[in-house]
């Protein structure tokens, strides 16, 4: 009989995680199903590895983009993956919504074990992602929401706490080497993308696919505050291509450099810092999605 682990974080979803381990054993009726259940950080990344080891054919990881990224990072390097579902409770989701997984976690849970498609992951000096890499003080500010801010205000807390960075303008030079090019700018935010959504938000990279095997790069210049507000409005709505303050780039692999340390944002959690090294790998893992 094939083997998979389950995952868990009890607290995701204001803690409802445990409320569907029963209709994933019986979703995985077919499967010898061993549960797994965080209570630290580090915990999904050391039973995904353990999974790996020990050739499980899939893993299911039951929480937030948080978890998600933990898993990702215990599977992503090593010579066995198994398969991976996604039943996510976390406040944004975007790399559910990237590979259409139903953000409904009951809806979700009936497509473990069925049709599965390949995706890819990024990789950050040592660090694996799934959807985002953001530098800079909105980056930050966003990064240190806390979970009883999730809780209590959705995907609008990283919104409240953007705008706050963002009013503060604090800005950076920055230096990104990517595809024979030196793009040196004074920047208020850098983000690299993998997929298209991005805080929720769709059309800010409508065109990726996660399993295009590119990274989408886009550097915010500096600007004011009333200028700063048409940015948005425009990186929010794709509307970019005539704005001179949003330059966008694709590649396979970017150098990215500061003039000072500066925090790196990655999935949504602070990992590190600059200089970074992102690269992509091109269909890396598998993952059950709707046939």
């Amino acid at each position: 009989m094939k083997k998979c682990m389950i995952i868990l974080n009890p607290s995701s979803g204001k803690e409802q995680a445990l409320e569907y381990k029963d209709q994933m054993l019986k979703q995985l009726h077919n499967f010898d199903v061993v549960v797994k259940e965080t209570k630290k950080e580090g915990d999904a990344t050391q039973f995904a590895r353990l999974a790996c080891d020990e050739q499980y054919d899939a893993v299911v990881l039951v929480g937030g983009d948080g978890t998600l990224n933990e898993g990702i990072n215990g599977i992503a390097e090593q010579p066995h993956r198994p398969i991976v579902g996604i039943v996510p409770l976390g406040t944004v989701n975007d790399f559910a919504r990237a590979l259409k997984i139903p953000l409904e976690p009951a809806e979700a849970i009936t497509l473990l074990g069925g049709a599965t498609r390949k995706a890819d992951i990024g990789r950050v000096n040592n660090h694996y992602f799934t959807n985002v890499i953001a530098i800079g003080s909105i980056a930050d500010a966003v990064g240190d929401v806390s979970v009883a801010q999730k809780t209590s205000l959705g995907s609008l807390a990283y919104l409240v706490e953007g705008v706050k960075a963002a009013v503060q303008n604090e800005s950076f030079e920055i230096q990104v080497e990517a595809n024979d090019t030196d793009y040196l700018e004074e920047t208020m935010l850098f983000l690299c993308v993998l997929t298209d959504s991005v805080g929720s938000f769709k059309a800010i990279n409508e065109e990726a696919d996660a399993s295009d095997g590119l990274l989408h790069g886009f550097i915010i210049k500096n600007s004011n505050v009333l200028q700063a507000v048409g940015i948005a409005k425009n990186l929010l709505t794709g509307n970019y291509e005539d704005d001179d303050n949003i330059i966008k780039f694709d590649a396979s692999e970017m150098i990215v450099k500061a003039n000072k340390p500066l925090t790196l944002n990655v999935d949504g959690d602070l990992i590190g810092e600059v200089p970074a090294t992102i690269s992509i790998l091109h269909n890396h893992l598998e993952f059950f999605v709707q046939g």
